[in-house]
C-alpha cells in the first residue's frame, strides 16, 4: 500500500491526522508570543488572588472586634494601653460613621478576663457582644452568622492577643473565603516574641496587616466626601488634628 493510499483510506485519515497539524503548527509559533500570552494570564490570576493588592471598600467591609477586654488589657505589653483604647475606639467610631458594621465578641466576660473595656462598648452601645468559649472566635457559630449576615467578604479584625485573638479568626475566615486582613495597632498582645509570631504567621497566609488609621482612610476613599470630616474627627490622628489647628487659625486671621 503506497502512503497516499494509507492516507486516504486507512484507519489514520486526514480528518484524524488535523488535531495534530495543528498543534505542530503552534508549537512553530515564536516563543515569544506564547510566552507573552500566558504571562498575561498568569499576572490576572496573581493579582486577583493576591489579598495586598485589594484595596477596602465601605460597602464590602465589616469589622470584627475580638475580646478586648479589661482583664487581658493588663497584660499587654506591645502598645501602651492609652494608645490601644484610642486606636480601637476610634476605629470603631470611623465604621460606623462610614456604615461598617461592627460585629463585637468576648470570652468568658464573667471570669478571669473581665467585660469588655467601656470606651469601647460606648462607641458602639447598640452593638451586644457575643460572648463565647471558644479561643477561635470564628469557631462560634453565632460569630460567623454575625457576620455572614451583614453579606460582606472583606473582614477586618483587631483584638486581644494579637496573635491569638486577631490572628485565628483572620485565617479561619481566609479559608472560608473571606479577604481578611488584620489591625495591628487596634489589637494587643502580651511580648514582643507573641507579636511577631503573629505577623509572621499572617504573612504566610498572606493576610495584610493594617493600622487603624489606614483602614478607615481607605475605606474613605475620597477627602472630598461629605463625611470626611467626621472619619478624620474619628480618628483623632494628633498631627491631622495639629494640622487642622494650624490651619483653622491662619484662616482666622
Amino acid at each position: 500500500m503506497d502512503r497516499r493510499h494509507f492516507l486516504g483510506t486507512g484507519s489514520v485519515s486526514a480528518v484524524a491526522l488535523a488535531p495534530l497539524a495543528a498543534g505542530m503548527a503552534a508549537a512553530a509559533l515564536p516563543a515569544t508570543a506564547a510566552t507573552t500570552s500566558s504571562s498575561k494570564e498568569s499576572n490576572a490570576m496573581s493579582n486577583a488572588q493576591n489579598a495586598y493588592l485589594n484595596l477596602l471598600s465601605r460597602e464590602n467591609t465589616v469589622l470584627l472586634l475580638t475580646d478586648h477586654q479589661v482583664g487581658l488589657y493588663t497584660g499587654v505589653r506591645d502598645i501602651t494601653v492609652g494608645d490601644l483604647k484610642h486606636n480601637v475606639v476610634a476605629l470603631a467610631k470611623a465604621a460606623r460613621i462610614l456604615g461598617v458594621p461592627v460585629v463585637l465578641t468576648a470570652t468568658m466576660t464573667d471570669g478571669m478576663w473581665g467585660p469588655v473595656i467601656p470606651e469601647l462598648l460606648a462607641a458602639v452601645p447598640d452593638v451586644q457582644p457575643i460572648v463565647r468559649s471558644k479561643i477561635n472566635a470564628w469557631e462560634d457559630p453565632r460569630v460567623v452568622a454575625a457576620v455572614a449576615k451583614t453579606g460582606r467578604k472583606q473582614l477586618v479584625v483587631a483584638g486581644v492577643s494579637f496573635e491569638i485573638c486577631a490572628t485565628y479568626p483572620a485565617l479561619s475566615a481566609k479559608a472560608a473565603g473571606y479577604d481578611a486582613r488584620v489591625v495591628l495597632d487596634a489589637s494587643g498582645t502580651f511580648s514582643e516574641a507573641k507579636r511577631t509570631a503573629g505577623l509572621a504567621r499572617l504573612a504566610g497566609a498572606g493576610i495584610p496587616v493594617m493600622d487603624y488609621a489606614s483602614v478607615a482612610v481607605e475605606m474613605l476613599g475620597d477627602n472630598n466626601d461629605p463625611k470626611a470630616h467626621d472619619v478624620y474627627g474619628a480618628l483623632d490622628m494628633p498631627f491631622a488634628t495639629l494640622v487642622w489647628q494650624v490651619t483653622s487659625s491662619a484662616a482666622k486671621k
